[in-house]
């Protein structure tokens, strides 16, 4: 039997494959990339581990997690705060600043324990309340708002998280408190409308403060001065805010002292227990968003499938009854190589760079308009199941026009044309890579030929 024919038509099947792959890819990122569908992942996963709202805004406005989004705070604008309350104008100069899709343990380990250590002071609380005014008035959509006040309260958080960390660990606690309640008194005397708000969060602040400070003088809470020592003080004054994420700390910061192997802190073995953490709820989120891009990757292969006309199964008839057309496709295919690097995620030209491949082979792949008028064929045979003396089409209700494949007739029908497609789309959920890979293979097997007959 010449396997040299099937070879052929195989290698061009799955180099149509193979590009299909690559366009649904470029695809699948560019629709990622709008929707920032990793990044809201990663937030949704740590608003689950942090367990508030509050603790999440101040991770992610921590300098270690915000630079990895490469955006630095803005200093306050010259321009009259009335200027931004005009929607046309306020489009253009909001801060956009993107959630990062990737945090490395380390740094979740670092931000998450300066969070702690801080927990127990009074800046710190206040600065939760910052956070939570700015998300607040960025999520109402209804009530325009001054960017100039998103600015100036983002430069409050940054004093009150400095404030924080000297209140936490030096002796001018009062003079950068204070300071910082100037400050943030100054803000609600520039913005009336938002006093009262402003008021609330300063009370709770000290509410919550009292709290944690009757909650450490008990006997059983952390004595010492030590760092690890000061990490716990900090997880139990976490316990006010969210008695969630206190009690996994505690948990992951249990027993650590008899853990602690020879050379090794009992620092360095709560960070280890804390980023082991991190890693394994994100391999929960990888998974989840693994099994997101498969479903959305057949989604979007079946429809890239179905507007360009690529049926799998036509194709493989039409490639075994021209020779001259599945030799040319099985020579491009044994010249290919996957792109290397960033491809470029734009739809139009993912769907160009599909047509390109295979331009001038005269594949039975895209969709024409036929007319009964000059088309003898059209003429009341334009059917979804065609028989004798008719031909495949999708007839346009109201008109005389008729979608069909360029080289219609009547060997198939709508149903053996969508299970094409959806065989085209599965092969192009598979990716790119995983069809390279095969095609290298019978390439290599085409090229060696037939085994020498023994003497």
């Amino acid at each position: 039997m010449n396997l040299g024919p099937i070879a052929d038509v195989a290698i061009g099947i799955i180099f149509v494959w193979i590009v299909l792959s690559l366009t649904t890819i470029q695809i699948q990122e560019w629709i990622s990339t709008r929707l920032d569908k990793r990044a809201r992942d990663m937030e949704d996963a740590i608003h689950e581990m942090l367990a508030n709202p509050n603790l999440k805004a101040q991770f992610y406005d921590h300098p270690v997690i915000r630079g990895l989004t490469a955006k630095k705070r803005k200093q306050p604008s010259a321009i009259p705060a009335w200027f931004y309350r005009y929607p046309i104008l306020r489009g253009f100069t909001k801060e956009k600043r993107k959630l990062p899709s990737y945090i490395p343990s380390q740094q979740f380990s670092l931000a998450l324990f300066d969070i702690a250590i801080t927990a127990g002071t009074e800046s710190s609380l206040i600065q939760q309340g910052i956070l939570k005014i700015r998300d607040d008035l960025q999520k109402e959509e209804k009530v325009p708002v001054d960017q100039a006040v998103i600015v100036e309260l983002n430069l409050l958080s940054d004093l009150a998280r400095g404030a924080a960390a000297t209140e936490a660990g030096t002796a001018f606690t009062k003079n950068t408190l204070a300071l910082l309640k100037k400050k943030v008194e100054e803000f609600a005397l520039k913005y009336p409308h938002l006093s009262p708000i402003i008021d609330t969060v300063l009370e709770e602040a000290r509410n919550r403060k009292i709290d944690i400070d009757e909650l450490l003088k008990n006997k059983e809470s952390p004595k010492g001065e030590d760092a690890f020592t000061r990490l716990r003080q900090g997880v139990a004054a976490l316990s006010v805010i969210s008695p969630e994420v206190s009690e996994t700390l505690n948990a992951l910061f249990l027993n650590v002292e008899e853990y602690v192997a020879e050379g090794e802190t009992k620092l360095a073995k709560a960070r280890g227990n804390v980023e082991n953490w991190f890693d394994d709820s994100m391999d929960r989120v990888s998974g989840v968003f693994k099994r997101y891009s498969l479903a959305m990757a057949l989604l979007i292969g079946f429809l890239v499938s179905l507007l360009l006309n690529v049926d799998s199964i036509n194709l493989t008839f039409y490639l075994w009854r021209e020779p001259s057309v599945r030799e040319v496709l099985a020579q491009n295919a044994s010249q290919f190589a996957l792109p290397q690097g960033e491809m470029q995620s734009d739809p139009q030209q993912a769907l160009q760079d599909f047509r390109d491949q295979f331009a001038g082979l005269s594949l039975p792949v895209g969709w024409v308009v036929n007319d009964s008028k000059g088309n003898a064929w059209f003429d009341g045979n334009c059917q979804l199941f065609p028989g004798n003396g008719q031909a495949f089409g999708i007839p346009v209700i109201g008109t005389s026009r008729c979608v069909a494949p360029p080289q219609s007739n009547n060997q198939t029908n709508i149903f053996i044309k969508l299970a094409g497609i959806f065989i085209t789309a599965l092969a192009a959920r598979q990716g790119a890579p995983f069809w390279f890979d095969i095609l290298k293979r019978i390439v290599n097997l085409r090229g060696t030929g037939a085994n020498p007959a023994e003497k």
